[in-house]
């Protein structure tokens, strides 16, 4: 035990002495209590005569003005003896393992005191700890966490008695949290085996985020409370992550012996708020009817959905953004790969604004449209019944997609052209550091030729074939087409293909995505390769 500052051949005798005035004080305490409790109040109240006392002569009597620092005297007085009060623990032995046993109550965790600690008045009573290491029974041997300045509240009830004395908090200040994200069920199980534990403060900390010992990322400037107690627990965390301040809440209270659990997690400067309320927990691996909000600025994705064997089955959902307007369902398996099964059906797409949007990224968010993180794996099945467009070509569309490795294969893109017929593309979408191609192969049904030619100003065209099979590749970081097929109802000769080939990165591929989706430019293209002389 660290003494306070007293020479240890002087504090038996001073704690003898102050052991023997509080007992005495205390005695007093307890003579006064007894004899004002046995006053009769009654037999006071009948002999003493309120209503014939004058209070005006009984003012004039008294001087208030003599008595101007009574008011002041009394606070001093009271303040002197609140901190005798506070000052009795000063004199008792709190032991190094009694103190750690009170911040580590949790069995699967241990505490170790590497500083000094001792009691403090101010600015409430408390037990005050430096160094103190945190680490798991079962784990690694390095620490879990580290906290350079502790705290014990003490509460003002029972004081006086050391054995029955009680404590309000723990405050944790300039802490470090190592958190293994591979261990994250193992830091459930801690949580869930206690029913109570005192409230806990966290100061001016950060949270280290590891994955079997690779750094993945880091939260500074975290303040955070925790409340297990009973049947609810209640973690709520404040910090900056990558210079945005987020906010992270976790209640989780039980109701006939089935938690409910609420998360809310915000970037404010991002405009991100995500919320999932799970319902009906069967147990902890599994989730029937939770529900979910994704929100960024004007995309809002909310459903129902249900969790299995590390598995989320989106039972239904609605998806609106500024561009679409839509249902989601499908599973997404989250260990021990990350993969995808949805389906998409849009009511609506709105294609002008999915291209000014487009229009609008830099070159460098360009070059990047297409790729994807070689981690996410899956299927997409996108389908929407309507599509706007200024001139309206393409009415609606189906597809059918697989992401793997960071490729996008197209197993099928079928456009709805109306009255003019439609259209199918097949092919990939391959990324590497240095180059994206989109390699394809497209078929054009034509349902009515003459509409279909005027609608890009040809007239009196004769002899155009119904059907059309075009296969090439397009570089879509340097803008670049290669055809390798053209034919209609024939094959179509090199020289041909190559004309066209060139006419089609001389008009279409003239300014990237803005000339790629230009009807103007898609018009003179065809009447270039549609004429007589060509």
């Amino acid at each position: 035990m660290k003494y306070t500052d007293f020479k240890r051949y002087k504090f038996s005798t001073v704690k003898k002495y102050i052991d023997i005035k509080i007992y005495n004080i205390l005695n007093i305490y307890r003579l006064i209590y007894i004899y004002i409790k046995k006053l009769n109040y009654s037999k006071l109240y009948k002999y003493t005569e309120i209503r014939k006392l004058d209070f005006s002569r009984l003012s004039q009597k008294i001087s208030l003005k003599s008595y101007k620092s009574l008011p002041l005297f009394l606070v001093f007085i009271g303040a002197i003896w609140a901190i005798l009060f506070i000052s009795i623990p000063l004199f008792y032995n709190y032991s190094q393992l009694e103190i750690e046993n009170l911040v580590c109550k949790n069995k699967n965790v241990k505490c170790a005191i590497k500083g000094k600690y001792n009691y403090s008045l101010f600015p409430s009573p408390r037990i005050s700890i430096k160094d103190l290491e945190i680490r798991e029974v079962n784990g690694n041997k390095n620490n879990f966490i580290t906290v350079s300045n502790a705290s014990i509240i003490l509460s003002l009830k029972n004081l006086l008695k050391k054995e029955k004395q009680t404590f309000n908090e723990i405050i944790l200040s300039n802490f470090i949290v190592n958190f293994e994200l591979n261990k994250i069920n193992d830091y459930k199980k801690i949580l869930s085996k206690e029913k109570n534990l005192l409230p806990i403060k966290w100061e001016k900390g950060k949270i280290i985020f590891s994955e079997k010992g690779n750094y993945v990322a880091t939260i500074d400037n975290v303040n955070a409370d925790f409340i297990v107690k009973n049947d609810y627990r209640n973690f709520d965390i404040k910090g900056n992550f990558l210079d945005n301040n987020i906010y992270f809440l976790v209640t989780q209270e039980f109701v006939e012996q089935k938690p409910l659990t609420k998360l809310i997690f915000k970037i404010p400067s991002l405009n991100l708020v995500t919320k999932i309320d799970a319902n009906n927990f069967t147990d902890e691996s599994e989730i029937k009817n939770g529900k979910f909000l994704f929100k960024k600025d004007k995309n809002n994705f909310s459903g129902i959905f249900n969790y299995k064997n590390k598995e989320i089955s989106i039972v239904k959902s609605n998806l609106r953004n500024y561009f679409l307007d839509g249902k989601v369902n499908g599973k997404v398996v989250i260990k021990p790969y990350f993969n995808f099964d949805l389906n998409v059906d849009l009511n609506s797409l709105n294609f002008t604004k999915v291209h000014n949007y487009v229009l609008f990224l830099n070159e460098e968010q360009k070059k990047n449209l297409f790729k994807i993180n070689d981690k996410i794996n899956g299927t997409l099945n996108v389908n929407s019944s309507k599509v706007y467009s200024k001139h309206n070509l393409v009415k609606s569309f189906e597809s059918r997609l697989k992401i793997n490795n960071s490729n996008i294969l197209i197993n099928q893109f079928l456009f709805n052209l109306g009255k003019f017929g439609a259209a199918d593309i097949l092919g990939s979408i391959n990324n590497d550091k240095k180059f994206t191609n989109f390699k394809f192969e497209s078929n054009i049904f034509v349902d009515n030729e003459k509409k279909f030619l005027s609608k890009f100003g040809v007239y009196n065209k004769k002899n155009t074939p119904s059907n059309y099979f075009i296969s090439g590749n397009i570089d879509l970081i340097n803008f670049k087409s290669s055809f390798y097929e053209i034919s209609g109802d024939e094959k179509y000769a090199a020289t041909d293909v190559d004309f066209i080939e060139e006419q089609f990165n001389d008009i279409m591929l003239l300014d990237d995505y803005q000339s790629l989706f230009n009807f103007q430019k898609f018009q003179e293209f065809v009447k270039i390769i549609t004429s007589e002389e060509n």
